[in-house]
């Protein structure tokens, strides 16, 4: 109390002292919290100037408001209205289209019948003129036999789109019996189209450059076939091609099943790789018994043809046989016939084993070859079995490999002794042909001695 008593003169003096000299007023210090006061009451003061202008507008616009949903129901009624309308006359208009269909019906008669069958044909004609390789002449009756088949029953077709069909059909019966030639784009091996010279006999195959071709209905082309037939067939196609006479020609009636066939039969050359290790070394064994045949055939007929020629001239060569029968016939004086039997009978014994020269590993090859087929199919059987084992019976291609081992090795021993038995014999009469002419020379050498003894 006293401290507030003392200051009380003090600002009683400070007020004296404005009247008497004004001085210049400075603002009020405002800090962040005055600021932050003063935006509310701003923001409190605007909020309830829009609330009361919204409550306002509201009041005025709800007789507004009322109309509004009196008209809307007003509409809502109009469209419910025109709804029924609408479903009356769609229900009208079903029940006439219902009544012109089946008057339309009893019109048409016969007509809804033959168009079906126009229909049936057409479809029927596309399938099999797509597979066809007259195809590739004619690519655009495909679409209009497409169009055909796939009309409705209201859209009957027309006297020409009849006659067309009738054409189309006819056409394809005429081109079956024509071999024709035209020029047309192929699909190579490489994927590359290359344009030839082709020829179409009937409707069966088709050939170009010898070769037979594929037709790929997908994209209407014509391809090399992956595998070609054996040459004999090939060569008969190629001699059709270049000549205007007629030939013989083998043609696929299935239209490229039997082909199919023809060209998944294994060849020689594969039929010998299924006999495996045991099928090459029967091969190798045939080859060097007609090879040592062959040799030794030559010989013999070479020492068959000088001795010929000897007896034929009576001029013996001193290296020969002949001729060393004939020195030692000439040579000999005694009255001993038994010393010249036996110097007859060393050169007739060392004349014997040129000619018998490989004949018994002939005759050994020709025994040893079905032994190798034999041991060629216990191997191929084992491994039947093995893939039995594994994977039992449900696949027969598992079992394909050791099966045709088995078979290929039996037929390859066969095949390697029957020619080599035959060569043994041939070779062999050969030699003792020559031989027993040989022992016929010394015997009658022998017998002219004992006439002048």
């Amino acid at each position: 109390m006293n401290k507030k008593l003392y200051l009380l003169p003090f600002l009683i003096f400070a007020l004296n002292a404005q009247d008497a000299d004004p001085a210049p007023i400075t603002e009020p210090v405002i800090t962040d919290l005055d600021l932050l006061v003063e935006s509310v009451k701003t923001t409190a003061s605007i909020r309830a100037k829009e609330d009361r202008a919204r409550l306002n507008k509201f009041l005025s616009d709800k007789n507004k408001q009322q109309s509004l949903l009196d008209n809307m129901k007003y509409k809502l009624t109009l469209e419910e209205r025109r709804s029924e309308r609408l479903t009356k006359e769609y229900e009208d208009n079903d029940a006439e289209l219902s009544d012109l269909e089946e008057q339309l019906t009893l019109k048409l008669g016969s007509f809804g019948e033959l168009f079906g069958i126009v229909r049936q044909t057409a479809g029927e004609s596309k399938g099999q003129f797509m597979l066809s390789l007259t195809n590739i002449e004619f690519p655009d009756r495909i679409e209009f036999l497409g169009d055909l088949a796939e009309r409705k029953s209201l859209d009957l077709p027309t006297t020409e789109e009849l006659e067309r069909l009738w054409y189309e059909i006819l056409n394809e019966l005429n081109q079956s019996g024509k071999v024709k030639s035209y020029n047309a784009d192929i699909l190579t091996k490489s994927g590359e189209l290359v344009n030839q010279d082709v020829m179409r006999i009937g409707v069966f195959n088709s050939v170009s450059n010898g070769d037979y071709l594929n037709l790929v209905a997908e994209q209407n082309l014509l391809e090399y076939l992956a595998k070609q037939p054996e040459r004999s067939i090939r060569r008969s196609v190629k001699k059709l091609q270049n000549s205007d006479d007629y030939r013989e020609v083998f043609i696929d009636p299935t239209r490229g099943s039997l082909l199919t066939k023809l060209i998944d039969r294994d060849t020689w050359l594969e039929r010998i790789n299924a006999g495996g290790f045991v099928g090459y070394v029967i091969i190798i064994i045939l080859i060097l018994g007609l090879t040592m045949g062959v040799l030794r055939f030559k010989f013999l007929d070479e020492e068959s043809k000088s001795i010929n020629k000897e007896l034929e001239t009576n001029n013996f060569s001193e290296d020969s046989i002949l001729g060393k029968l004939n020195s030692i016939y000439s040579k000999y004086s005694g009255n001993n016939p038994e010393d010249l039997e036996s110097q007859l009978e060393d050169i007739l014994a060392k004349a014997t084993p040129p000619l018998e020269k490989n004949l018994s590993v002939i005759k050994l090859l020709a025994a040893v070859a079905p032994l190798l087929g034999l041991l060629g199919t216990v191997i191929g059987m084992i491994e039947t079995f093995q893939a039995i084992t594994l994977f039992g019976t449900g696949d027969p291609k598992l079992m394909a490999g050791g099966i045709s081992q088995a078979l290929v090795t039996t037929m390859l021993g066969l095949i390697a002794a029957v020619p080599l038995l035959f060569v043994h014999n041939i070779l062999d009469s050969r030699s003792r042909a020559i031989s027993q002419i040989y022992e016929e020379q010394a015997i009658g050498l022998l017998a002219l001695v004992s006439i002048k003894k």
